[in-house]
């Protein structure tokens, strides 16, 4: 808790986080009867001591406090971005404490070390050893200790003394002296030194500008702190997980090479993700860890800071931990287990015919080099695996270790829709030996990672592209005799799925929130400026450049590096998609990509490399070729439900069949709402949420999000983003439910008022129109309400999507 001058809503968080009853259905189920008798460390309780506290009337964490953190205060303390490293998603984070010590350092010059919870350190002290200091009370010589000593108590009583302002019917925008953005500078103050801090920053309490809490809740944090903070156990697992766990890891630790080969790959995949069993109670998730122990012992998680790092041990053993911290969406990465997944690990990995003599080292340089690493496995069995959760791997450079994605991002547009080839027809996604050959020249730059000379890295990784290049086109002319290549039928349809249907992952959306982003599945928002077609090197360089090899704690160089060659990867990407369009509008449809940039990107696209450019096979019938091809790749994947029916419906009415009267009401005023444009949308800021309500009093509100598209002249530049904005060119995408895990804005109407919301949005143009339009349905960081809409909009968020769902976060919100 600690602010930061700036600590967001999020430790504000904390304080709001009491009284919040509803939440604790969301992980409370079955809890009474699922307690076991174990004990915890020093500050828990044993299940008889909380049952006798209970009696008693005394606060349980749990039960009381853990549902207020979760919904006023995990909402910004979670993740690498959480304020002075304090993250309240367990009570091992609350006691581990605060840092001033900043994840997120562009500047730094060497690595620093890193600072996982429950991983890098197994207890309060060796936390008290890298520079973290308490939060709650660990002092005994001053009178009340459990409050005046923890500093938790302290900045939320500081908030508590020093409100805002008293509630209003007109909230206005916190004065300039709030900073409240993501880039703000922190301020860590330790018990020690909150006098001084206190004294100066006077309304610096928690929540950090938003609305405080009422009575109640501070006097439940209040009272839970005077008792000691204490603590109960976590859940175990439920017995019917466990039955899962135990099988899942006796596949996992088979003793066979080719099975010790093919978990590690498993795991260099799956380590971000939360796991879960199919037909199993929907919030029960797991995280697959290399462990120093076996199944049937308690876990000891090897702490290396990548996946692929040497554990240091000759016997590695992969076991499933359950995640005990609260969900939060940005992190929250499902991937379902099942009797059926674990057949189609065995069809692809196991059964296929070939060796594994020996298995490969852990030195850097072959680690961190997946086609070296895993040259024995089919290229063909790695890329369908991939296919089979294609927006789960895709997600984890958006959910994974950057949690704050600019460095990774902005080498993206706001907007584009990815395709996959098709594995059982395009022979590079196929073919081992010549992938294997390749290995040299496809090595990603984690493996030099403290450079301190980025700009050697980039010659060296440009040149090896360009070699890749010239072989990979050398090998397609000999593959198509130098002749047509791209078809529709080259283009994975979702055909392959060992699921009883076609498999839709094969077409994805991606947008880019500035600094976060999301990927869902189909085609949602109108037709995009670029798009991705990826093979199967594409998408495993992809992983192991932004989830797998990057390192979050890692200097200037590995940053910088990363995102250059990300570049590389972007434009192989794009250039695919450019091959099934006529060869002489390639160069007109690359152009207006990247206009106003330099040779080199040139030099990238254009391929004289070989002599030869292959002709695509399709036949197009107009002159705007890439708007008819993709209404033909639409039709290509006509099996799968690729419908918008806000953004593209080009009939009277394209409501889903399953759509409420309401929403079949309100249809016609957002497909209007979806088509403005340009500069009119700069109220909207990347992402906002939009409550609408309905007339009908039996109607259930109807939630939607607001994507602003920003349109760029090309995204080639690491510097100066704001000189490549083409505003006038900017698209709104209007989805729903939830898109993104960073809200920036909350908007609410109701049902009567909707056509006066589009009319002013559509007629924005001064300041004074703003104000008006901010005013009539934004909801501000002062609105005293502020707290019932984001428990709205969290709460439906769950309705709409159990597995899934997490609590959103708070540290992007605007002050408007």
């Amino acid at each position: 808790m600690l602010a930061h001058k700036l600590t967001t809503p999020c430790f504000l968080s904390l304080l709001f986080c009491l009284f919040f009853a509803g939440c604790a259905s969301w992980y409370q189920t079955d809890y009474d009867a699922r307690y076991g008798p174990q004990m915890t460390k020093e500050r828990g309780l044993s299940w008889s001591e909380f049952q006798g506290r209970a009696q008693r009337g005394q606060v349980s964490f749990l039960k009381d406090v853990k549902p207020i953190l979760d919904a006023r205060c995990v909402v910004c303390h979670a993740c690498n971005d959480a304020p002075c490293q304090l993250k309240l998603t367990s009570f091992e984070g609350i006691d581990r404490g605060a840092s001033k010590s900043l994840v997120y350092d562009g500047a730094r010059l060497t690595s620093a070390p890193p600072t996982r919870l429950f991983i890098d350190a197994k207890s309060t002290d060796e936390w008290r050893q890298k520079g973290f200091h308490p939060a709650l009370n660990e002092r005994s010589n001053i009178v009340d200790a459990e409050l005046l000593g923890s500093l938790m108590f302290r900045v939320l009583n500081q908030k508590h003394i020093n409100p805002l302002s008293e509630p209003g019917n007109n909230p206005q925008p916190l004065p300039d002296s709030f900073d409240v953005s993501i880039s703000r500078s922190q301020q860590c103050p330790t018990i020690e030194e909150f006098d001084y801090f206190e004294q100066h920053n006077p309304l610096a309490g928690m929540p950090y500008g938003l609305p405080g809490l009422n009575s109640s809740e501070f006097s439940t944090i209040g009272r839970w702190l005077a008792e000691g903070a204490k603590f109960e156990p976590a859940l175990p697992p439920s017995e019917q997980a466990q039955q899962s766990v135990n099988q899942w890891e006796a596949f996992l630790n088979q003793p066979s090479l080719k099975q010790q080969l093919v978990s590690r790959y498993l795991y260099e995949h799956l380590f971000l993700g939360h796991l879960y069993f199919k037909d199993h109670p929907p919030r029960e998730f797991f995280r697959i860890v290399r462990s120093y122990t076996p199944t049937g012992e308690a876990i000891d998680e090897i702490p290396t800071v990548r996946p692929y790092d040497d554990p240091g041990t000759t016997q590695v053993y992969y076991r499933l931990k359950p995640v005990h911290s609260t969900i939060v969406d940005k992190t929250h990465l499902v991937y379902e287990l099942s009797d059926e997944r674990m057949a189609r690990y065995q069809a692809l990995f196991i059964t296929p015919d070939y060796k594994v003599e020996s298995l490969p080292s852990y030195e850097p340089k072959q680690a961190s080099n997946p086609f070296s690493t895993f040259a024995a496995i089919p290229a063909k069995s790695k890329y369908k695996f991939l296919l089979d959760e294609a927006q789960f791997f895709i997600g984890g450079f958006i959910k994974g270790p950057v949690c704050r994605g600019q460095i990774a991002l902005n080498v993206i547009d706001d907007h584009f829709w990815t395709l996959f080839l098709d594995p059982e027809t395009d022979p590079l996604s196929q073919d081992s030996a010549f992938l294997t050959q390749q290995a040299k020249n496809l090595q990603l730059p984690a493996a030099s990672e403290d450079t301190l000379r980025p700009s050697r890295i980039w010659f060296k990784y440009a040149n090896a592209q360009k070699r890749y290049r010239k072989a990979k086109n050398q090998y397609l002319d000999q593959q198509y005799n130098g002749g047509l290549e791209s078809s529709l039928n080259s283009l994975w349809n979702g055909s392959g799925s060992y699921r009883d249907r076609l498999n839709d992952n094969a077409a994805l959306t991606i947008f880019r929130h500035y600094d976060s982003a999301t990927v869902v599945k189909g085609f949602v928002g109108s037709e995009p400026k670029t798009v991705w077609v990826l093979d199967y090197p594409l998408f495993e360089r992809i992983h192991y450049l932004l989830v797998a090899g990057f390192n979050v704690y890692g200097n200037l160089g590995h940053q910088l590096s990363t995102r250059l060659y990300m570049d590389y990867l972007r434009m192989e990407s794009e250039n695919n998609f450019l091959n099934f369009l006529p060869i002489d509008q390639r160069k007109p449809t690359r152009d207006s990509w990247y206009q106003g940039v330099g040779a080199e990107i040139v030099n990238y696209f254009d391929n004289p490399l070989t002599g030869t450019e292959r002709e695509t096979r399709i036949s197009f019938q107009s002159q705007e070729v890439k708007s008819e091809l993709l209404a033909l790749v639409e039709n290509h994947l006509s099996g799968l439900p690729l419908t918008d029916p806000l953004n593209r419906c080009q009939q009277a009415n394209c409501a889903p069949s399953e759509a409420s009267a309401f929403e079949r009401r309100i249809q016609p005023a957002l497909r209007q709402l979806a088509r403005i444009t340009g500069t009119r949308l700069s109220i909207i800021p990347d992402l906002a949420y939009l409550k609408i309500a309905s007339a009908n009093a039996a109607e259930q509100a109807m939630s939607y999000s607001l994507v602003h598209n920003r349109a760029h002249t090309n995204i080639s530049f690491i510097i100066g983003e704001d000189a490549s904005l083409a505003p006038e060119k900017d698209t709104l995408t209007l989805v729903r439910g939830f898109i993104g895990s960073y809200p920036n804005f909350y908007f609410h109407v109701q049902e009567e008022a909707l056509p006066d919301f589009i009319q002013q949005l559509t007629n924005m143009d001064t300041a004074e129109d703003e104000e008006r339009f901010i005013q009539a349905y934004g909801v501000r960081r002062t609105d005293p309400e502020f707290w019932q809409f984001n428990d709205w909009f969290n709460s439906d968020y769950r309705q709409l999507a159990p597995v899934q769902a997490g609590w959103f976060d708070l540290n992007r919100y605007e002050n408007r």
